[in-house]
């Protein structure tokens, strides 16, 4: 991690393990993040410090794409705020409800603690798009949207995180062949 992430840092040393139980034979230890998924109270510091380093990662790395696209429930916040420094657009990819029926394409996915399907709305063949979530930890996210994306037409130009678990996102980049940036690892 970076020295200068000091905010990031302190969330992710200081985040709290819950058990969260996919079924009767199957629990999952689980970081509540302030800034993943599940997190819900975000210190104004850290949400600063984590836009401000996200925008700049991207700003480096990623000169040429068409718009952000960001799935819930973790990604979503971070890149309408990064889209937003940046004046790009933003295409959320949502979670399917009973309330939304009528999404042209819904990809089930699976992680290790959940199941549910990835609604896609808002692309044209050809977009160039940056994917910005949350966390990477076994990449099944990651992976279900990037084939998605490819069977649409888009071409994915890489991938920024805050929080890469492990080394997952180093086989995501060889498997995908896009780079794969990341504000901290553990």
């Amino acid at each position: 991690m970076y020295s200068s992430l000091s905010e990031l840092n302190s969330s992710i040393n200081g985040a709290r393990t819950v058990k969260i139980v996919k079924d009767s034979k199957t629990t999952y230890d689980f970081k509540l993040y302030p800034f993943g998924e599940r997190g819900t109270f975000i210190e104004p510091k850290l949400t600063e410090e984590i836009t401000e380093h996200l925008t700049g990662s991207i700003t480096e790395h990623f000169p040429a794409f068409d718009y952000i696209v960001s799935p819930e429930p973790g990604g979503h916040t971070w890149g309408m705020l990064a889209a937003y420094r940046l004046r790009k657009p933003i295409n959320i990819l949502r979670l399917s409800t009973d309330l939304y029926e009528d999404f042209p394409i819904c990809v089930r996915r699976e992680t290790a603690y959940n199941e549910n399907y990835i609604c896609f709305d808002g692309f044209n063949e050809g977009d160039r798009v940056l994917l910005l979530d949350d966390v990477i930890s076994s990449g099944a996210t990651i992976r279900s949207i990037a084939a998605q994306l490819r069977q649409m037409g888009i071409q994915l130009v890489g991938i920024q995180a805050i929080l890469a678990k492990g080394e997952h996102y180093l086989q995501l980049e060889q498997d995908l062949k896009v780079p794969v940036y990341c504000l901290g690892k553990v």
